[in-house]
């Protein structure tokens, strides 16, 4: 009986989604995982916010670990959670069979990042839809990425958005490697990321007795957060070190330095304008919204030389990067002596820190951003 129910359940729910798709006028389908705290999510919603609400529909797969993004996405699209019948075979295949049938198809894009079903979507729609994958940076060493994933889908795909030089670099390699025809390496196309930029660069006080260091994202694996506690540990006596972000993993000695996670902008804002130092330590890292949001705000950046950071942090112009490699002791005393000079040398540090404000208004234009967006759906 129970089993019953629940197929008449999915089926009413696909059956909206139909009467959904046919009363609808809207151009662009996005088939995202998450809308919980992160960078890459805040980035999808930054792209939905390149088009009118009239137009989107995004479809989250996942079950996100908190509500941060929700409420801005129902802002500027409608939404369906399919994560409650990912998994379910006789649910799939009927939106697999909807899909073929999208009226319009030719004014329609469909864009999918981080999904496994987007890639399974693809062959179920019209041929003359759009179809745009956004890769934010290749998942090695960690294996089984979506880099490797998605290459038996490429020929389904009409362009491919990356967000920096490094990512596309990476793929056309490997392409070269998996021996795919050079013709697809035309699909590959740049938009840098960008931010909603202050109106004026905070005021510093350098002058202050302890520089503070902060730390925002995901404690995850390849953060390599452990390492930043012991740099906070190493600098206690010259330096406030703080840690904001969602815990993913245990690290031990981390509760002396973690804050709650900030879902509020403004509170967020407050953070970058009161910090003088943002430390990354990652082993794999596209190019972080946390970054340019830092940078934004007068926050020097120090960072492990990975993704496409080393394109605007640049040595001791805008910020610092010190190489990447499995020494993880080197890489701490690295870190340690760079904030060591900053904190003898504050004229230094107020230099750095101007610098990074100019670049970021330079280079993270986020109406510039939506500009490229919409021409790369159009086009």
């Amino acid at each position: 009986m129970i089993n019953k129910v629940n197929k008449i359940f999915q089926f009413v729910q696909y059956l909206t989604i139909i009467l959904y798709f046919k009363i609808r006028n809207g151009k662009n389908i996005f088939i995202f995982p998450f809308y919980h705290t992160g960078g890459a999510e805040k980035v999808h919603l930054d792209i939905v916010k390149s088009f009118p609400r009239k137009d989107n529909l995004v479809i989250f797969t996942n079950t996100s670990y908190n509500d941060h993004f929700l409420s801005e996405f129902k802002k500027h699209s409608k939404i369906l959670q399919l994560y409650r019948y990912y998994d379910n075979l006789y649910f799939r295949k009927a939106t697999f069979k909807f899909l073929r049938q999208l009226k319009n198809s030719s004014e329609i894009t469909v864009f999918g990042c981080n999904s496994l079903y987007f890639y399974q979507v693809l062959e179920h729609l019209p041929k003359n839809v759009k179809k745009i994958d956004l890769l934010h940076a290749f998942t090695l060493p960690d294996l089984g990425g979506m880099e490797i994933y998605s290459l038996n889908k490429i020929s389904f795909l009409t362009y491919r958005m990356v967000i920096n030089e490094k990512t596309r670099n990476d793929l056309i390699n490997l392409y070269k490697e998996k021996k795919i025809k050079e013709e697809y390496i035309r699909q590959i196309k740049i938009i840098s990321i960008a931010i909603d930029l202050p109106k004026r660069k905070p005021i510093k006080n350098y002058q202050k007795e302890k520089l503070q260091i902060i730390y925002c994202g995901r404690i995850a694996k390849e953060k390599r957060v452990h390492l930043i506690i012991e740099i906070g540990k190493k600098l206690q006596n010259f330096t406030d070190l703080k840690i904001y972000g969602h815990q993913e993993i245990k690290i031990e000695g981390i509760d002396h330095f973690y804050q709650n996670n900030i879902t509020d902008s403004k509170k967020l804002l407050s953070i970058y304008q009161h910090s003088d130092i943002l430390l990354i330590t990652s082993y794999r890292e596209g190019f972080p919204v946390v970054i340019k949001e830092a940078m934004a705000n007068g926050v020097v950046c120090i960072s492990t030389d990975v993704g496409s950071i080393s394109e605007h942090v640049i040595n001791n112009v805008t910020g610092y990067t010190v190489q990447n490699n499995d020494n993880e002791e080197l890489i701490i005393e690295s870190f340690v002596e760079i904030i060591r000079n900053l904190f003898l040398d504050r004229e230094l540090l107020s230099k750095i820190s101007k610098n990074a404000y100019c670049h970021a208004t330079q280079k993270f234009d986020l109406n510039l951003f939506k500009e490229e967006v919409n021409k790369l759906f159009k086009s």
